[in-house]
This record gives structure tokens, sequence and C-alpha cells, in this order.
């Protein structure tokens, strides 16, 4: 049902950035290989990398990672069982479970760092002087039940303004987003690193980012039925991507012609934007799943009642 609910709304949705870049096989993924659901965002750099070094095949496995350019596209394949597993935001990955999706989260890839954002709400170089309780008042543009909406909410409290005093304004289309914070048609918006930076590049100030927060986790999540019949495969597979973040935060700048192409850096950003350093991997924290999770709730989005051990699976970390 829920899978029928998604290929509906896929059918009336415009992906922000087209299509994926390959047909999905047709049918269930085969026993000879992994097939694996990614974004060409910043934070899947290791998955990308393990594959490109030859991790995946030194384990023994035949990953397919598929580049998906919407969240909206991976959860439909997902939901249809054409991927086995999948790279996503923490928000996502809840709401899937939560609205019965059959997948678990078996590891954090990436979270801001103290020094390093992955998100940031931008003032536009029109609105030059306002603070954030400005920002949030005049509108800061936003998609709604994502990592984004989230981290509105969560900027806002930290700084004590009730939500009762803001206003967001629905805008999906990434790269559009910040077109219109630029130009001024949006006073504020939250843009995704490398944008975040371009956008600061161009006149848009900072006013809040997730740098040490804690707040931004990526994560990596199979069908329970593959982690059933395949948990040997799916340890494999983080040993692999572990071994790539290991890799990359030892020789950044190896990976940099891949971290452009795959995730798809600014050309104004392909020599100067700074490639993050991964940690190991690990599970994500049951007070930042159990917050999310509430949030979601408070929403509607999520109608069920989950405990940690429903959304997450310990017992495949290297």
């Amino acid at each position: 049902m829920y899978a029928a609910l998604l290929v509906a709304m896929a059918m009336l949705a415009v992906p922000f950035w087209g299509l994926a870049k390959e047909p999905l096989p047709k049918g269930p993924p085969s026993s000879g290989r992994v097939a694996f659901g990614v974004l060409p965002v910043i934070q899947a750099l290791p998955l990308f990398a393990a594959a490109d070094k030859g991790f995946f095949k030194d384990e023994g496995l035949g990953v397919e990672l598929i580049t998906f350019n919407s969240a909206l596209e991976k959860d439909v394949a997902f939901t249809s069982g054409q991927i086995a597993g999948y790279f996503g935001d923490l928000q996502t990955c809840i709401v899937l479970i939560g609205n019965g999706a059959p997948m678990k989260i078996v590891a954090e890839v990436y979270n801001a760092t103290k020094s390093r954002r992955t998100f940031a709400l931008l003032i536009s170089p029109k609105y030059a002087g306002k603070g954030l309780k400005e920002a949030a008042e005049a509108g800061v543009a936003v998609s709604s039940n994502t990592i984004l909406d989230y981290l509105t909410m969560r900027f806002f409290a930290s700084k004590g303004i009730p939500l009762s005093q803001t206003r967001t304004v629905e805008m999906k289309n990434i790269p559009i987003r910040m077109q219109m914070l630029l130009g001024g048609q949006v006073p504020a918006a939250v843009l995704p690193e490398p944008l975040a930076t371009l956008a600061e590049s161009k006149g848009a100030r900072v006013l809040a980012d997730d740098a040490g927060t804690g707040w931004s986790s990526t994560v990596l999540a199979f069908n329970e039925a593959f982690l059933a019949g395949s948990a040997d495969r799916v340890k494999a597979f983080l040993r692999a991507v572990d071994r790539a973040s290991a890799s990359i935060s030892s020789k950044p700048e190896d990976v940099r012609p891949l971290m452009n192409r795959e995730c798809r850096i600014p050309d104004e950003l392909r020599k100067s934007f700074s490639v993050p350093e991964f940690p190991r991997l690990t599970l994500p924290l049951a007070a930042h799943v159990d917050d999310v999770y509430r949030w979601l709730s408070q929403k509607g989005v999520v109608r069920r009642d989950l405990t940690y051990s429903q959304m997450v699976a310990d017992g495949y970390l290297p």
C-alpha cells in the first residue's frame, strides 16, 4: 500500500535534478549483487569511494550503486523492491519505517562535525543586516518533513524563537531555492553544502548552521528480509564503506576528482571546496533518533509507536 502511494506521488512530483542516472534493472535484485541506492551528495562520498577504489570487490561483493536524483525516486525504488538498501537522511528513513516500509538503519555514515557544517540557514543579500528573528518572521524557504525542515525548527528553538512567530515557505527544488534566495524572492533559505558555500560566495549571509550540533545524521539502511538472509554481506558492505571513510580522511585530495564528479560540486568550487573528514561508522544516537521520531509524530507524519530497536539494527558494524 505504501509503495503504491509513493508511486502515485512520484507521478505527480517534479524531481529537482531530473531522472536517475541509469535505468534500474527490472525486477528484484539478483542473489549475486547488492543494489544500493545513493544520492549525489557530499555525505555519500564514502560509498562512491568504496566502489571506485575496489573496496567492495575486496570484500567479495558485487555492489551496484544506483544514483537517484531525488529522495522520492529512491524511496519508490526501495519500496518496490528494486534496491536492497539505501543512503539517506535520518528523517526520511523514519518516515518510511513509520509508514510500514520493512527496513532498518544499520549505520550512521556522517554527521556535522564541530568545524564542518552540512546545512546552513542563509539570509538573502537583499535583506542585509537582518538577523535570525527577522528572517524567521519574513519567511524561510524549506522542504516540509525533511532534514531541512527539522533543522529550521532546531535553529529557531536554539535561539529561543517561538515557532508561532516563524514562517516557512515550501520549496522542494533546491537549486531554485538558492536562486530565489540570491535574487531576494525569498528572504531566507536552508541549503545543503556545497550550495550553502556557493550562495555565501555570492553575497548571502549565514545566520545559523549545523556544525557540531549532531542534528544532521545521514544513515545506511537495508531491507529487513535482506538483513535476515544476507547478514554477512551487510557486514562486508559496511566494512568496505568504513575502509573508504578512513581512506578519504587520510588522503582527502586523492578523492577530489571523484567528489567533484559524483557529488556534483559546482564548477566555481571544484578546486576550493574542502573534502570532508569522515568518521568511523557508528549507530545513530538513540536520543537523536527519538527526537526526530517525536518531531515527525507531532507533525502527524508518523502515526505508529516505534522504539529505537524497531528503527535501528545493531550487530552489523565492523
